[in-house]
This record gives C-alpha cells, sequence and structure tokens, in this order.
C-alpha cells in the first residue's frame, strides 16, 4: 500500500524521461527542483512518475527531488513500448518479467529500497500490440494480481483503451486498479462511457499540450463527465516530457494545470469539491 501525503496528486509524469533529444531525462535538478517548488505551492504532494524501465527512470534523481521539495515521488515498474524495451526482453520469460516486477514493488528498484507504486506505463503500439509488448502485458498483468498494484496503462490510439481494459480485467485485475491513459485520443463519447462502465479509471493526462484548443476540449469532456456521474473515475495529469515545456526554459510549466486549466472547468460550473475529487480522492483511493 502506499503512503500518500494529504494534497493533489498528478498521477502520469515523467520526471526524467529520456527517450528522444531534449527529453527531461537531460534536464538540470535545479531546474526540476525549482519547477516542483511551485507545483508544492499549489497543493500538490504526490506525482506519480511513470518512467520505466528503458524509459530513462532515475531513482537517485527522484529521491533527491523528493527529499528537497516535500514532494512524495512514486516510482513505477514495467515497461513502454516496443521500440523502446531493452534487447534482453526478446530471451527472457514471463516468469522472469514478473519476478523482477513483483520484487521492485514490494522490496525497490534499487539498492536503497526505492518500491515502486505502480505498474506502468505499459504500452499497445497500433494497430495491434507487438509480440514483445503481449508478454509484457501478459507478466505486468500476474505481477499486478500478486501484488495488488495499480497498473497505468498508454493508448497509442483510441480504439485500443476498451481492449486494454478488458484484457486486464479478463486476467483478475480489479477495475477500480486500472487506469486507462490519455483519454484525449478517444474517438467518440459513446466509446468513452462504455469504457467508463467497465468500471476502470481514465486520465485526461496531457493538460497543457497541444495548446488552447485542445485544453478548451479537454475541459469540455470534464464537464460532460461530470454530467453523466463519472467524475469519480478521472484523474487529472500532464504527462509533460519535454525540457522545452517546462516555464524554467520558456514553456507552460506544471503549474499550468493550476492557472490556466482549472479556470477553465470553473468557467463550466466544475466546483471545488469536483476539482478535489480528480485531484485528491481519487487518486487517494486509486493508490490506497
Amino acid at each position: 500500500m502506499i503512503r500518500l501525503k494529504d494534497g493533489y496528486t498528478l498521477m502520469h509524469e515523467h520526471l526524467t524521461i529520456d527517450l528522444s533529444p531534449g527529453d527531461l531525462g537531460g534536464t538540470d535538478i535545479d531546474i526540476l527542483y525549482r519547477e516542483l517548488t511551485e507545483l508544492y505551492t499549489f497543493g500538490v504532494r504526490n506525482i506519480v512518475d511513470l518512467t520505466n524501465q528503458g524509459m530513462g527512470r532515475k531513482p537517485d534523481v527522484l529521491r533527491a527531488l523528493a527529499s528537497a521539495t516535500g514532494i512524495n515521488l512514486i516510482p513505477s515498474t514495467g515497461y513502454y513500448l516496443e521500440t523502446y524495451m531493452p534487447p534482453d526482453i526478446r530471451t527472457r520469460t514471463i516468469e522472469e518479467l514478473v519476478e523482477e516486477s513483483v520484487r521492485e514493488l514490494t522490496w525497490g528498484i534499487d539498492e536503497e529500497g526505492y518500491t515502486a507504486g505502480v505498474i506502468g506505463e505499459i504500452a499497445w503500439s497500433a494497430p495491434k500490440p507487438g509480440i514483445l509488448e503481449c508478454k509484457v502485458w501478459e507478466s505486468m498483468s500476474i505481477a499486478a494480481a500478486k501484488t495488488g498494484a495499480v497498473i497505468s496503462t498508454h493508448p497509442s490510439i483510441g480504439p485500443e483503451q476498451i481492449p486494454q481494459a478488458e484484457f486486464l480485467i479478463k486476467r483478475g485485475i480489479k477495475p477500480e486498479k486500472i487506469i486507462i491513459g490519455h483519454a484525449e485520443f478517444f474517438p467518440n463519447e459513446t466509446a468513452l462511457f462504455a469504457l467508463l462502465e467497465l468500471g476502470v479509471n481514465i486520465g485526461i493526462d496531457m493538460i497543457g499540450q497541444n495548446g488552447q484548443d485542445r485544453d478548451e476540449y479537454r475541459a469540455d469532456m470534464v464537464a460532460m463527465l461530470r454530467d453523466r456521474g463519472f467524475l469519480s473515475q478521472v484523474t487529472l495529469s500532464m504527462d509533460l516530457c519535454e525540457q522545452q515545456d517546462l516555464r524554467q526554459c520558456g514553456g507552460f510549466g506544471y503549474t499550468h494545470l493550476f492557472t490556466s486549466f482549472l479556470p477553465l472547468l470553473q468557467d463550466r460550473g466544475i466546483t471545488e469539491d469536483e476539482i478535489d475529487l480528480m485531484l485528491g480522492r481519487n487518486p487517494m483511493r486509486i493508490l490506497g
């Protein structure tokens, strides 16, 4: 069980991701410190870092930032898209991958015993998952069943989201322990509601990306989900990955969610209690 601090939780971030030039993995830790210090003033006390093996995970950086800022940084275990998996995934067995993730969830991801809190973000390629991705999903399902860990997913396109949820549920994962990411990718309202009827959680988790019009769309989505009674299954985050997006580097920064996006929600009648539900109580329930 993860010990969360009282306050808001961002459920999908990548503080040390290193998949492409310009990613946060090359960012000076002092810059990240200043970003998180600002975020702390808005009530954020926990961040789920979904940078797993092959993505640039750096436990020492996360530990240092957590100590310096007072924000609880929760690492993850698992593997991302096949393109970014280490070569030895081809020869490792499902049992070995299960053992690895169970160890990281229960003992630690490093010698200091810094334990992973979630499995994620595990991913499918479009138009269908690759062989190695299928191996990872099978192994991570077993690891989640053994530990009760939350699984957070990355769908490359909208139609993958319902199959991802069904895959996990059929393998015994409780829907309330599943977060299907990138709800912004969804092709239509009917499919989105069908996913939520399964009982899983969704992440509206790319806030700030692709401009004001896209944030307006996200805010409309939140209002629609409120009207249909689904806010108890919604989490909010930014999935910020590139140095150019940091406020210290001239971008919108992590505080954009609070200074720009929450006002859009309030314009649509979203209350403070409903904001607390998505940023506070939902993460507490999911990770508890």
